[in-house]
């Protein structure tokens, strides 16, 4: 009687192991297939900075130098992303080489995807850096423009 308890518990055991095992290669599933890239988050940010960007420009009267320069932030918003985008493809593929090995390493397949996630912050970050060094080409009456219509903005977003 003793030698069956044991062995029922051994079974136990190795069926909460297996369980815990399939419940953790699950849930990463479920987030790697939540995280799939089928939505360009580098893509639709570049495209809202751009658009942003355009339609501000549009109002502030700038002078051909400053349209030329204006010019250069658009392409370097645009590589910033596209550095992105790649980035995160990269990293899809380290995470997808792992999840098809015999023993996925999950600790290491978790690391990549906060790595890629903080990456991408670090883009739309580093988006924002190229946006405020662009207004050193303003001058103070542009500035004051821009101030005014970003506090306009931010009223509309607070009544929301």
């Amino acid at each position: 009687m003793h030698d069956r308890k044991e062995g029922l518990i051994m079974k136990l055991n190795h069926r909460h192991i297996y369980l815990t095992y399939l419940t953790g290669v699950l849930f990463l599933g479920i987030l790697l297939a939540g995280c799939h890239p089928r939505v360009d988050t580098m893509g639709m940010a570049e495209k809202i900075f751009v658009k942003k960007v355009d339609r501000t420009a549009g109002k502030l009267e700038l002078n051909a130098d400053q349209m030329a320069k204006l010019d250069q932030l658009k392409l370097d918003l645009r590589k910033n992303f596209e550095e992105g985008r790649r980035e995160k493809k990269e990293a899809m593929v380290k995470i997808r080489e792992e999840e098809v090995k015999e023993n996925p390493d999950i600790p290491k397949m978790t690391a990549v995807l906060q790595e890629s996630l903080r990456a991408e912050t670090e883009r739309i970050n580093k988006a924002f850096d190229l946006l405020l060094d662009y207004q050193k080409n303003l001058n103070d009456a542009q500035k004051g423009k821009l101030g005014q219509m970003l506090s306009e903005r931010i009223k509309k977003w607070k009544q929301k």
